[in-house]
């Protein structure tokens, strides 16, 4: 990358601020990465098994929390304020209210949250299409709003903020909302759900990510093509981020976006399928259980899917084996494994593997060319020992099990 990023200098000299470019930064990311594996793979040496080393785990023990803290600084070098992303959208407001002859107040929180340069570079335009779509799909006109008992003026709220290891940004309106009834109509005329089928909403609002979707009954330079939210839901995936979308009719909408602080290094939960090696990020998941022969049942009504019982609650069993090959056959009784529990968009699944190995932040690695095609993978990770494992995409392992 050409651009640049601000990078501020806490010395004593007065705290001046330099400027760096984005690839050196990114270079510095791979030594970072880099030093921690060869860290992890010298402390961890199988030569050392049975040498008498005085000191040695104290000291070994300081220099992976410094290389945990150098991972830290790197990381907190490639992140910007997302002021400048809203900053850009609160020009586009000006626009689209000439455009649509309505009139928005556009409302801003949290716009010093850091997010990393390469997500803030990708952001402005699927955001920019939520922002449309609220504006010209959501907020009602000034005479409709009048009517409702509400103010003239549209409300349009950008707010991020940093949760744990995400940044969640929302963009919430107080229109009109989704509509329920023309959304299942062109859901159910392009295949997506049964005539009597009546989906939850949660499962319903997703529609509005499918390509080439729109309820608008006509094209206008703002929307109606159906291609807008597909963007946004693209570029989530490849930022390794999930959507979640809440209406309330006459209430408005709100579409969250969920993406990770840091691209490079991932604070994740290592599990071994047979020999194959899997990771998941710790936020993706619920809980761990082990799981008695009495919690599992077959639902006859969905071609016999295995459901665990979970306080009561069904959960989908999802297994690994039907997605990935070399991997045991799916027959192994799940009283004999441990179950990973997943919230996803789509709801809770749970994954059946045979070991929780450990918990360790892993450099993730994208996967190119052909590999880009593994199912349900946001990529691989490189491990302390040298191994390769797969990083889950929980979302679309749950959208592809369930589908």
């Amino acid at each position: 990358m050409t651009a640049e990023v601000d990078t501020e200098a806490r010395a004593a000299a007065g705290g001046a601020l330099l400027r760096v470019s984005s690839d050196k930064i990114g270079r510095l990311m791979d030594l970072v990465g880099e030093l921690s594996l060869s860290v992890a793979e010298t402390v961890g040496s199988a030569d050392l098994a049975g040498l008498d080393l005085t000191d040695f785990e104290a000291a070994a023990h300081r220099l992976s929390m410094i290389v945990r803290e150098v991972q830290d600084a790197a990381t907190e070098l490639r992140l910007v304020p997302v002021a400048e992303v809203f900053r850009r959208l609160k020009r586009t407001i000006r626009e689209l209210e000439r455009e649509t002859g309505k009139s928005f107040d556009l409302v801003i929180e949290g716009e010093e949250t850091a997010i990393d340069k390469l997500v803030a570079d990708r952001l402005y335009d699927p955001l920019l299409h939520v922002v449309r779509n609220s504006a010209d799909h959501g907020i009602e006109p000034p005479e409709d709003r009048r009517a409702a008992g509400k103010p003239e003026k549209g409300r349009i709220l950008l707010a991020a903020a940093q949760v744990g290891s995400e940044v969640r940004i929302r963009v919430a309106d107080d229109g009109r909302g989704l509509s329920r009834e023309k959304i299942l109509k062109k859901a159910r005329e392009r295949g997506f759900f049964g005539p009597e089928e009546e989906p939850e909403p949660a499962q319903l609002w997703k529609m509005i990510f499918e390509p080439g979707f729109s309820t608008a009954e006509a094209v206008t330079t703002l929307s109606g093509r159906g291609v807008g939210m597909d963007v946004l839901n693209t570029t989530m995936k490849d930022l390794r981020g999930r959507i979640a979308v809440d209406s309330a009719e006459a209430q408005g909408t709100t579409v969250s976006l969920h993406i990770p602080v840091s691209l490079a290094f991932l604070d994740s939960i290592l599990l071994r399928l047979g020999r194959q090696l899997f990771t998941v990020p710790v936020e993706d998941i619920s809980e761990i259980v082990k799981p008695a022969a009495a919690d599992l049942i077959r639902v006859s009504a969905r071609g016999g899917q295995e459901m665990l019982q979970l306080r009561g609650v069904l959960v989908p069993v999802c297994r690994l084996e039907t997605f990935y090959r070399g991997l045991p056959p799916a027959d192994k009784p799940l009283s004999d494994m441990v179950a990973i529990v997943f919230n996803t968009a789509a709801g809770p699944i749970a994954v059946p593997i045979d070991e929780v190995m450990d918990r360790q932040q892993v450099v993730m690695k994208p996967l190119s060319g052909a590999l880009a095609q593994v199912r349900a993978s946001w990529g691989c990770a490189l491990l302390a020992s040298g191994e390769v494992a797969i990083v889950l995409d929980c979302e679309r392992l749950a959208a592809e099990a369930l589908r």
